[in-house]
């Protein structure tokens, strides 16, 4: 029995077969469906061409019009529709240099990456499976279709799809594909780094990581990576990861733990990646640094946003092999005399005032930060007439 994602996506290949035309689910749907894992996306093939697919529905997006893909918007779900179609040479190792359509399933399928990928499934659940991947599926094999070297010359990425594939599935590499990594682990270093990001945090995130870490090292994948081609030391490091790392600002705050000489900064960049994501990796560091120092206290925790939670959960699990629950973090958090700075009863202003010879500068923030640490430690009570004695015996005033 088809799962309630699939059977709202039934209604678009209904649609398509009664205008006469073939669909089926494909692709990564199809698979995590005989994997008994939850299916998020569902893609569809058919025979229909964009032009036709956009007659049918009334809310296309034209995404990939030019490859035959378009997005059908049904009861606030988005599938994406693709046309059946064979490819050319891939010049730029990424985008076929024409697509042809075609109006056979099976010469579709010819085109995927791995068997794994190359099933198709239609609205009654029986399945057109002529690359084998469903017995692919039971020997929990990664394989591709055809030849392999041919299908990673198409896109060199693949090589790493491959590999993630074998953390995420806790698959194994048939022989001949991993030979073929090995032969034209070179190609990696043609693909765009924004690229190569997704599939290397997709692979940190997967169950069987630490055989994928082995299998990056037999194949020499690090040496076209950015940051681990420069330093063996971060590769050494990675080597030892045993328990997945659901993001990059994760991977690289782990690896600042563990190679001081690293910088965050550079590794962000290099990889290409968000602001956002250089300020969860420095948070992160920062307070993993504070917990090797004190264990679990207000002012960490104090300063620790709950979206990090988990993967300083993590962290400390791989680093220093303790296991925190999250309900005990909430329930120090839960106790904090504030929960921010808003709730401090001296504001900057009442603070300048109290010393009005003084010019205005750097100890603004600094006198702030004091207070509220205070406050947060339990040290000073958070009352505006407290503050003002606290800040002025700590800090007392000079006459000009």
């Amino acid at each position: 029995m088809l799962d309630a994602l699939f059977s709202q996506a039934v209604i678009v290949l209904e649609k398509l077969e009664a205008k006469g035309h073939q669909a089926f689910f494909v692709g990564g749907a199809v698979r995590d469906y005989l994997l008994k894992n939850p299916v998020k996306d569902i893609d569809i093939a058919t025979s229909a061409t964009p032009t036709e697919v956009q007659a049918i529905f009334p809310k296309v997006i034209p995404v990939g019009i030019e490859h035959g893909t378009v997005i059908v918007r049904l009861k606030k779900q988005s599938f994406e529709v693709t046309t059946f179609r064979t490819e050319g040479n891939y010049s730029d190792f990424r985008h076929p240099d024409q697509v042809q359509f075609v109006n056979q399933i099976g010469e579709d399928l010819s085109r995927r990456d791995f068997t794994i990928n190359a099933i198709a499934m239609d609205k009654s659940g029986d399945l057109y499976d002529p690359f084998k991947g469903q017995l692919d599926i039971r020997k929990q094999i990664i394989s591709t279709v055809g030849n392999a070297r041919d299908r990673f010359h198409e896109d060199p990425l693949r090589m790493m799809r491959a590999l993630r594939f074998v953390s995420q599935l806790n698959f194994t590499l048939e022989v001949e594909t991993l030979v073929a990594i090995k032969e034209k682990v070179a190609w990696i270093e043609e693909i765009a780094v924004e690229r190569l990001a997704v599939e290397f945090e997709k692979t940190l995130a997967g169950q069987a990581v630490s055989d994928a870490m082995v299998l990056w090292s037999t194949v020499q994948m690090w040496d076209k990576l950015p940051v681990f081609k420069h330093d063996p030391i971060l590769v050494q490091s990675m080597e030892t990861i045993q328990t997945p790392l659901l993001s990059l600002h994760e991977v690289f705050a782990f690896l600042k733990m563990e190679a001081s000489h690293v910088s965050i900064k550079d590794m962000v960049r290099e990889w290409k990646q968000s602001n956002r994501t250089f300020l969860m990796a420095d948070k992160l560091v920062r307070i993993l640094h504070l917990y090797k120092q004190d264990g679990i206290h207000n002012w960490l925790l104090y300063q620790l946003p709950e979206t990090l939670y988990e993967a300083f959960i993590r962290l400390s699990r791989i680093l220093y092999q303790v296991e925190i629950k999250k309900t005990d973090l909430l329930a120090v958090v839960d106790s904090l005399p504030i929960q921010s700075r808003k709730e401090v009863e001296l504001s900057g202003t009442e603070l300048i005032a109290l010393y009005p010879n003084r010019e205005k500068g750097d100890w603004i923030a600094t006198y702030l930060n004091e207070i509220e640490k205070a406050i947060v430690d339990g040290e000073l009570l958070n009352k505006k007439i407290e503050i003002k004695e606290w800040v002025i015996t700590c800090h007392p005033p000079k006459n000009n």
